[in-house]
């Protein structure tokens, strides 16, 4: 089991991701937003997760 944290607003996950040399690494990714997120100076909550970029974007 990977570990989760939190940081204000969100808990994290460390995810491993390949990059296109084959090179592998470590990042975190938001799992789940707590409190208000921003976009443009106004609150915006997005999604957690999508099928696309769009959709993430989509209140």
């Amino acid at each position: 089991m990977t570990p989760i944290i939190f940081t204000t607003g969100a808990h994290l996950q460390p995810i491993q991701v390949k990059k296109e040399d084959g090179i592998k690494y470590w990042v975190w990714t938001v799992t789940e937003f707590v409190d208000d997120s921003f976009k443009d100076g106004k609150v915006f909550n997005p999604k957690e997760s999508a099928e696309n970029l769009e959709n993430l974007l989509t209140e």
